[in-house]
């Protein structure tokens, strides 16, 4: 019953030439998408025109993918190993800390 409401009403504002008035996320969305992809052909466009030759570029890039890659990787051991003594009543409590590297 409503989306036969909302239907008439779509139509009626559009046989007069109006349009329903837009919320914030259907704006801040697009905008952040938008933004985003800026964000990463900047970056993409930096590394291009970066004073470096090819192969120290892209071993800088593979060394930094690398690094993101073990951060990631000791992140989630950290919690799956948290995630895993939460069950365990008969053992003591144990945090998990994270090292962090220099």
């Amino acid at each position: 019953m409503w989306d036969r409401a909302r239907d008439y009403r779509d139509s009626a504002l559009q046989a007069i030439g109006l349009e329903r008035r837009r919320g914030v996320s259907d704006m801040l969305l697009p905008a952040l998408g938008l933004f985003s992809l800026g964000i990463v052909v900047g970056a993409g466009l930096g590394l291009m025109f970066a004073p470096k030759p090819g192969n120290e570029l892209r071993g800088d890039v593979r060394r930094g993918i690398g690094t993101v890659r073990t951060r990631l990787r000791r992140r989630s051991n950290g919690v799956a190993e948290n995630h895993d003594l939460e069950g365990d009543d008969d053992r003591d409590s144990i945090t998990v800390v994270p090292t962090t590297q220099a």
